[in-house]
This record gives structure tokens, C-alpha cells and sequence, in this order.
């Protein structure tokens, strides 16, 4: 009997097991949160003539195993032995962090130089990052023993620096990770200093600096550089910018870049980043159509949904974030379902929401239909639904019309009346809606003028006609 027992509780851990391992990888697939492994790191840079010398520790790992993904042209790369146990996790040809309780490691690489830096440089993606994982801290030391001066930056915010004769000393420390590394040979002087933001050129307003600073810790985004020289070249990363536009002119592209600092964004999705910034700090940033759409979410939200939606981002940040994703978050507060964000990311398209509620008509579901939701308007597709209450339809360019054996109604489409059996009726707001080639009536108006009766519950919508029964 005992054995029985340990054989049920084991096939019972082993389901367990391979239905964790399936829905993990399915979350992977489709894009949904996907957490990474948090580890810290400290970079030591020594600039050379020939070549960017590293060392790169890391700490806090975890027991997993780490990939090693290797920044492009890297070389002399090996395992760090700074003591007896900081490479006893790295493999031999220093392509992964084995699994291990150990949590610190350390290796060393080189970034050569093609040619000598002399005005300004950049490095793309410059340090070694592990594959699933990122750091939650970074500490970045920067010596420079060629005596170039200039000004090193990385996005962190800068502790010190210091200089001898010998060389110059950077220090760096922050949140995440370093992306790029840009030196230049002008130096631009401190003009703003914040938790968020840091502000290198030609003094300005104070005032402008703090409110940006202020969005940007809305945003809770990692701390961003943004270096402003009237005479020099534009250059964005996504952690520093380097601009020669004044602060009003920029003000939009360095909370982009706050807000993908805590979300990874597919390429072409400017709309979905510029309206999770305009939900974030309640105020409208980007293009005009992203404007537009966070005014049609404003108005079509309450207060307390908008609030939840910003609680939903926050708890997914650190995670992949698309339309699709930020339409489903719209929806779960809101209790309805939208295409809303992946419209407005092909072109211009007002905020809808449909009712998963099924429509019944004649006693069958009809699941192909839906009711839609707009600017708080309950709307129904006109065709499909008074075809089937006993109705005829046809649409001119000028006019509805909508008839049976006992009513004529005809709609302008041109001015705010409708005519039912030669008698005319002015309204204030239209009844109908065109919504992609559709033509869609208000609930009240079916109800008042068609005879129609709509009961509903949790899961169904039930019409039913005031002449003669059921549709």
C-alpha cells in the first residue's frame, strides 16, 4: 500500500512539474510577463590607446546557469581570478556561469579600438550582459590613463571623478544596466542634478528640470543623462541624450526613454510607449494622434479605472509590453475588450470597446455579433439587428432608410433629423454611429423607436420585439 502511495504522490509531482514547464515556456511565447533574473554588477574600465580594458564582476547570481553573451568584437577574453572562487562557476571557454551556489563571479575582456578617439566616441552595447537577466544595480568605474580628458557618459548617475597627473577617474553608480558608453572631448557643465535626471550644458531653467525629473519618477524610469550642446551632433540612446535642441524641444523623447527603461518595447510601437507615458504622468505626450488617443482614454475611463491602469503597468514593468498586451490591460479595467492601442498603431481610430456579452435573437445565439461601447454609448449593428426585427434597410449617401409593413423611418445623414410616416423630428446627438464602414445604432434609440426590448445579464443579451413576441 505504502509503495502505491509513493507511486501516486510521485506522478503526481511530475504532472505538476511538466505543467509548470508548459505553462512557463507558453507565457514566453506570447509575449506576457516573462521575469528575469536580477543579479548586481561592478565594471572597472581602464582606457588604453589600443583598447577599452574590463573587468566585469557579478554578484548576488542566483544558482541558475547563465549565457554569456559576448559584446561584438570583444576579445581576450578569460575568467577573472581575483580570488580562489570568483571563476569556479565560469565554464572553460568562459561561454556561460555554470550552475552553483556561489553568487560572485568575475571575467575580463577587451573592446579594441579600429582608431584613436580624438573629438567624440561612442560604444554600442559595449559590456557583457547574461542571457535571461539583468542587473538591478550597477557600479562603473572608468580610468583613463591616455590623459584625453573630456567627459565620459553612461546614463548612471556620476558619484566623483578625480585627476592626477597619471590619469583621470570616473565613478558611475546607478540602477540597471549600462547600454552604451559615449566620451566626448568638449566638456558641457553641470546644469541639473535630480533622482531621475541628470542635465549637462548651458545653464536654464531650473523649473524645467524639475518637472521633467518629477515625470520621470512618476515613471519610476531608471536615471537618464541629457546632454545639451547648441553645437554638437544628436545622438540617442537608451539611457543618454545628446542634443543640441533646447530643453522644451526634447522634453517628449527623454520620457520615451524613461518609459523604455522599465518596459521592452517590438520596433513601430511608438504610439504603445508614448500613451503608457501619457497614462503614467496623466498628461498627453508624444504625436498628435498619440495625444488624441490618451484623450479618448481620459474621457472614456473613470477615474478609478485609469488609477488601476496604472497600477496593472506598474506591476508589469521590467517585462515585454506591446499593444496587444496594453489593449488587454484597457480592457481588464474596464471590463470590456478593445483593439483600441493596435488601431491607433495603424492610423487613426476612436477608442471602442466591445461587450463579450452574446447577442440572442430569434432564441439562437448570434456570437458573430457584438455590441459596442463609445464615449459611454452602448451601440448595435443596425443591419444585422432590425433585418431580423422585421425591417428593411438601404443607406444613400444622403439619407437611412429603414421601413416595415406599418413604420418608414428615413435618417440624414447630413442634418441632425430623422423622418418617421412624413413626419419630421429634429435630435440633439445622433443616434447612429459609421464605425468602419458600419453603421450602428444607440441601445435607447432601438428601444424607443424600434419597439425593441434589450434584457441582459452577466453573460447574454436578450432582444425581443414589443409587436408581436420575440424577434
Amino acid at each position: 500500500m505504502k509503495i502505491v502511495i509513493r507511486t501516486v504522490i510521485l506522478l503526481l509531482i511530475m504532472n505538476f512539474s511538466l505543467l509548470y514547464i508548459h505553462y512557463s515556456q507558453l507565457a514566453d511565447a506570447n509575449g506576457t510577463i516573462k521575469q528575469v533574473l536580477p543579479y548586481s554588477e561592478e565594471i572597472e574600465v581602464v582606457n588604453r590607446t589600443d583598447a577599452l580594458f574590463i573587468t566585469h564582476h557579478f554578484r548576488n547570481l542566483n544558482p541558475n546557469r547563465y549565457e554569456i553573451v559576448w559584446p561584438e568584437g570583444s576579445a581576450d577574453i578569460s575568467c577573472f581570478n581575483e580570488s580562489d572562487s570568483s571563476c569556479d562557476r565560469v565554464n572553460n571557454n568562459v561561454s556561460a556561469i555554470l550552475e552553483g551556489e556561489n553568487n560572485y563571479q568575475s571575467i575580463s575582456y577587451t573592446i579594441p579600438k579600429a582608431e584613436a578617439m580624438t573629438m567624440k566616441k561612442v560604444w554600442k552595447s559595449p559590456f557583457v550582459t547574461l542571457k535571461g537577466a539583468a542587473p538591478n544595480t550597477t557600479m562603473l568605474h572608468i580610468t583613463d590613463e591616455t590623459a584625453i580628458g573630456g567627459i565620459w557618459i553612461s546614463g548612471l548617475k556620476l558619484v566623483g571623478t578625480k585627476k592626477t597627473e597619471m590619469i583621470d577617474y570616473s565613478l558611475f553608480k546607478g540602477e540597471g544596466q549600462v547600454t552604451d558608453l559615449y566620451w566626448q572631448q568638449k566638456t558641457l557643465p553641470l546644469s541639473y542634478k535630480g533622482n531621475n535626471l541628470t542635465i549637462l550644458g548651458e545653464p536654464f531653467n531650473e523649473e524645467l528640470g524639475v518637472q521633467l525629473n518629477d515625470q520621470l519618477s512618476k515613471m519610476n524610469a531608471t536615471h537618464i543623462v541629457l546632454a545639451v550642446d547648441s553645437e554638437g551632433e544628436s545622438l540617442q540612446t537608451d539611457r543618454f541624450v545628446i542634443t543640441n535642441l533646447n530643453l522644451p524641444e526634447i522634453w517628449d523623447v527623454v520620457l520615451d526613454k524613461g518609459v523604455r527603461s522599465k518596459y521592452f518595447f517590438p520596433e513601430g510601437e511608438q504610439l504603445t510607449s508614448n500613451l503608457i507615458v501619457s497614462i503614467l504622468i496623466d498628461k498627453p505626450i508624444g504625436t498628435e494622434r498619440s495625444k488624441e488617443a490618451f484623450g479618448m482614454l481620459k474621457k472614456s475611463l473613470k477615474t478609478s479605472q485609469l488609477e488601476a491602469l496604472k497600477t496593472n503597468l506598474a506591476d508589469r514593468r521590467g517585462t515585454n509590453m506591446d499593444a496587444s498586451l496594453l489593449d488587454q490591460l484597457i480592457g481588464d479595467v474596464s471590463g470590456l475588450s478593445t483593439t483600441f492601442v493596435q488601431k491607433n498603431n495603424e492610423g487613426s481610430y476612436p477608442l471602442l470597446f466591445e461587450d463579450p456579452k452574446i447577442i440572442h435573437i430569434n432564441g439562437e445565439a448570434q456570437e458573430y455579433l457584438k455590441t459596442i461601447v463609445v464615449n459611454n454609448r452602448t451601440l448595435y449593428p443596425a443591419i444585422e439587428i432590425l433585418t431580423q426585427s422585421g425591417y428593411t434597410l438601404s443607406i444613400t449617401d444622403q439619407s437611412i432608410y429603414i421601413e416595415n409593413n406599418t413604420e418608414k423611418f428615413r435618417f440624414s445623414l447630413l442634418d441632425p433629423f430623422y423622418v418617421l410616416n412624413e413626419r419630421r423630428y429634429t435630435f440633439r446627438d445622433s443616434p447612429f454611429e459609421l464605425i468602419d464602414d458600419k453603421y450602428y445604432f444607440e441601445e435607447d434609440t432601438l428601444r424607443r423607436l424600434f419597439h425593441l426590448s434589450i434584457q441582459k445579464n452577466q453573460e447574454s443579451i436578450f432582444i425581443t420585439t414589443l409587436k408581436g413576441g420575440e424577434i
